[in-house]
């Protein structure tokens, strides 16, 4: 019992297993663990729908001023982004449950299939609406897929193997990432492959992964709870929790679009979702308390100072990051007049300062064994980046933008895994996917609600000035989208309309300001621990494979 408590650290860290089902967990697959060409060819289906979901969460960036303008939807430009993240969310734990129940072979082929059907649906869309929906079938799939690779790998792959292939797995997500916004941004402008071939692209390498996946994995391993009643597989679901905690957060997404824009405040229908909201969490939290270990989230687990602490600030900081994302393309595109890949070429500075910076950070917590300076640390740069938008204006200087992008990039880059490493520090072994689970869904809420809060704040700024501006229809400006109102706007009013746009977006990343400072000033109360109060107690070769569930949860 002592070992096998030992490999439950191991556990994929998208998967929320209980501690009483750890020891059926990790059992050496009867098959014996992949060599050779089998586990050569599992990795490299890995990477290809691990590129996969990289481009599709950064892609759509500098393709959506076009899509506003094809579909006359600015107002639902928040809807793009967190459909896709609130049904990614809602089921994440759940679609981890299900490689401890149901056949991961399987599992995992429907889930790409899903994705695959998702993209489809987006690609075909015929208005705003079908996109969205698109969006968040294509949501559903990349929850399956991303608690199922490490699960896979953690079934089929020894311990110390894992520790080199899985950051090979996880690299090609940084690459895709860094893709993402180039290879949208030139799609987009194509007038033959139109920004609907995006989606498109999505095809051909989740084929890829699915006949690789099916042909490998010939005779998979048994999955940890196959052997249980049907009804009691689908008790270890928790799809109540699931429906409710997506309907919850739902009800939330659409009080703050609607809020102040299609309707006042205090409209029935603005009042009705918040109350929706707060009377959905309040069931999900009974359901949570109701249900204790088998739940979708054990709230025992919240009763440790640092793992709430954590997962507020990931949800803080990650508002800071996402705004960004989405609204530096708007800039470059609706003030400075870009093409989609020039925007895309325009946002490197943000992705590249990123991802250089998350791995120095890294390497700097697994050598001196201190997180939580760097959490102090990287919230302020965080926040100065995004305060610099203040200074750019419609004139875009290209060193004050650039250098606004790079320091929000290594402020992110800098604290913005830390609280993965900290739940890792605190948590008992048993506890520690479950853990690391519940703060990466503090991550895709912070992910969710950023778009939807900077969507409100945007439309209602820019309403409000287009009203000073004479002669000039705010709505009709609005609807025509973030790149075609030029062509309606009259010349000698177009200087007026960008200033607009440009105050705008200065609001929204106001909000990209406060947000990380929020979070500076929690992570003061993180507790003062290191690394080395969590290692000493584990084998060498168990330390080197702790660390690969961190850049997963980081980069997904």
């Amino acid at each position: 019992m002592e070992e096998k408590a030992t490999e439950t650290a191991t556990l994929p860290t998208t998967t929320a297993l209980n501690s009483h089902d750890v020891e059926h967990v990790d059992e050496e697959p009867k098959g014996g663990y992949m060599q050779g060409w089998a586990l050569g060819t599992l990795v490299l289906a890995f990477m290809s729908i691990s590129f996969v979901l990289a481009l599709d969460n950064t892609i759509l960036a500098t393709a959506i001023p076009q899509i506003t303008s094809d579909f006359g939807s600015l107002n639902d430009i928040g809807w793009y982004g967190s459909s896709y993240l609130m049904a990614q969310m809602a089921m994440l734990p759940t679609c981890g449950r299900l490689y401890t129940v149901y056949n991961i072979k399987w599992t995992y082929c429907i889930m790409l299939v899903i994705f695959e059907i998702g993209s489809v649906i987006s690609a075909l869309a015929p208005n705003s609406m079908s996109l969205i929906v698109g969006r968040a079938v294509t949501g559903v799939g990349a929850a399956g897929l991303v608690s199922g690779a490490t699960t896979i790998m953690a079934y089929c792959v020894a311990l110390k193997t894992q520790a080199i292939a899985l950051p090979i797995v996880f690299g090609m997500y940084g690459i895709g990432s860094a893709m993402g916004p180039l290879v949208g941004g030139a799609i987009t402008d194509n007038q033959t492959l139109t920004w609907r071939f995006i989606f498109w692209m999505n095809l051909p390498f989740g084929a890829v992964g699915l006949l690789l996946i099916w042909f490998t994995l010939k005779k998979p391993p048994p999955a940890a709870k196959g052997t249980l009643s049907w009804m009691r597989k689908l008790r270890e679901l928790d799809i109540p929790g699931a429906i409710v905690l997506l309907g919850s957060t739902t009800c939330l997404n659409l009080a703050l679009q609607w809020g102040g824009i299609v309707y006042p405040w205090s409209h029935p229908n603005v009042f009705g979702c918040l109350i929706g909201f707060s009377v959905l969490l309040v069931a999900f939290i009974f359901l949570q308390a109701r249900g204790k270990e088998s739940s979708t989230i054990p709230l025992h687990i919240f009763r440790n100072r640092t793992v709430y602490v954590s997962c507020i600030f990931m949800m803080l900081v990650q508002v800071a990051i996402v705004q960004q994302t989405y609204y530096w393309p708007i800039y470059f595109q609706s003030v400075q007049n870009t093409s989609a890949t020039e925007s895309g070429v325009f946002l490197l500075p943000i992705i590249v300062s990123n991802s250089i910076t998350t791995l120095v950070a890294g390497y700097i917590a697994s050598k001196t064994g201190h997180y939580v300076p760097l959490m102090w640390f990287g919230a302020p740069i965080l926040a100065i980046g995004s305060g610099l938008y203040q200074l750019v204006g419609t004139n875009g200087a290209h060193g004050l933008w650039i250098a606004a992008q790079i320091l929000s990039g290594v402020g992110y880059g800098t604290c913005g895994q830390m609280p993965i490493l900290a739940v890792q520090v605190v948590l008992s072994k048993a506890d520690v996917p479950t853990g690391l689970v519940i703060v990466m869904f503090f991550q895709i809420l912070g992910g969710t609600l950023a778009p939807s809060v900077g969507q409100n704040i945007f439309v209602d700024v820019l309403l409000r000035q287009l009203r000073d501006v004479g002669g000039i229809d705010g709505d009709a400006v609005v609807a025509a989208g973030g790149r075609e109102f030029r062509n309606i706007v009259p010349q000698e009013l177009m200087d007026e309309v960008i200033g607009a746009f440009s105050s705008a977006l200065g609001s929204v990343f106001w909000v990209s300001l406060a947000s990380p400072l929020l979070a500076w000033v929690v992570s003061w109360a993180m507790e003062w621990r290191k690394l080395s109060d969590r290692k000493e107690d584990q084998p060498e070769d168990m330390l080197a494979q702790d660390t690969a569930p961190q850049t997963v949860q980081h980069e997904g």
